[in-house]
């Protein structure tokens, strides 16, 4: 069983994650404007590669989920349960955005999949608050929000 100090200190771990996310968040939409701060142009072949690299993410943070002792705690086993759940959804957009991405599709006709994601990051996020994640899933959830963070101004254009 965790210790209130176990705890805390793995809550104070998702919350430095989720500061390190958004700070991430902020300079890859500052890298993707031009220095005129012009909104961003839509960029097939670098939205589509952003795309493959979050499958991939992805797919590292499901395997290190699967991988981790904490489904064989009763205290834990529900929020780990919803937290699998809610990565096989991801899991599941984002291999559709990439192949969207792949077969040509822009980005009205593949906005509905990329909010999808968004929706089911944030929801995968509050499950993580209550579980006391390992430090291999939450690096592999952190890459995987910097990526989308990466294509949202491809989405939103600036800021």
């Amino acid at each position: 069983m965790r210790t209130r100090a176990t705890r805390s200190f793995v809550a104070g771990l998702v919350a430095s994650a989720a500061v390190g996310v958004a700070a991430l968040g902020l300079a890859a939409s500052a890298r993707a404007e031009d220095p005129a701060g012009e909104p961003v142009k839509w960029d097939q072949a670098r939205v589509t590669q952003y795309s493959v690299e979050l499958n991939q993410a992805i797919e590292e943070a499901v395997h290190q989920l699967r991988k981790s002792p904490l489904q064989t705690q009763p205290g834990q086993r529900q929020a780990w349960y919803d937290m699998r759940e809610d990565l096989r959804l991801l899991e599941n957009t984002s291999d559709h955005l990439q192949k969207q991405l792949q077969a040509g599709a822009g980005a009205d006709e593949t906005r509905a999949t990329f909010d999808r994601i968004e929706s089911l990051r944030h929801q995968a996020e509050e499950h993580g608050r209550k579980l006391a994640t390992e430090e291999p899933v939450m690096a592999g959830l952190v890459n995987a929000g910097a990526i989308h963070n990466q294509m949202r101004p491809y989405y939103f254009g600036k800021r």
